[in-house]
């Protein structure tokens, strides 16, 4: 859904529960609020289809209900949730909610909706077999540029973790190297400009 003011999409989710799609939870753990799987996965299968809604870039932020720990929370949705393309950002819910990891348990792939010409819905797939109850997560320097000035000091303690992670941008340059291939959305559109 592609909205002109914020306030459209407010109005939209206002009074209304939002379903997580089937296949993943939000769950509290050691990181905060993310997501799980609900049930098995194996690698290369989706864990779930979802889509988003895109607003301009503003600093807009979003009140949603939706259940957390089986239990339904009111959430608050800012930027920080957000992906930056150009001058919009996209959300989902409750993908927004998914952390980051240097090692991800999954990835987005893009999907066009028959009779659509664009992309509209995403699969999320584990990139490794999980069970129910294991972390969703992705590594956000993929899509994400430059985090919003939203740095962190990564806490996933995978092998090669990046430690502080500024979105591709911020990626020493080997490693942006090794990781090029696999960039989309606004990490993909910044790296075209700034090397055609």
């Amino acid at each position: 859904m592609h909205c002109d003011q914020p306030n459209d999409v407010q109005k939209v989710l206002d009074g209304s529960i939002v379903m997580p799609p089937e296949g993943i939870a939000l769950s509290r753990g050691p990181f905060g609020l993310g997501l799980i799987t609900t049930h098995a996965v194996r690698a290369g299968e989706a864990i779930y289809r979802s889509d988003w809604f895109t607003v301009p870039d503003t600093e807009h932020s979003f009140s949603v209900r939706t259940p957390v720990d089986g239990e339904i929370e009111t959430l608050t949705i800012t930027r920080m949730h957000s992906v930056k393309y150009g001058d919009t950002r996209t959300f989902d819910i409750p993908g927004c909610f998914m952390n980051h990891s240097c090692n991800p348990t999954s990835t987005s792939v893009d999907l066009v909706e028959e009779g659509q010409g664009e992309v509209t819905l995403y699969d999320q797939v584990a990139l490794v077999d999980l069970a129910p109850g294991d972390a969703v997560t992705c590594d956000y320097t993929l899509f994400d540029w430059d985090c919003d000035g939203h740095q962190f000091v990564c806490a996933c303690g995978s092998t090669g973790c990046y430690g502080r992670v500024a979105g591709f941008q911020g990626l020493p340059s080997e490693t942006q190297d090794r990781l090029r291939d696999r960039i989309y959305y606004e990490s993909a559109r910044m790296s075209s400009l700034l090397n055609p």
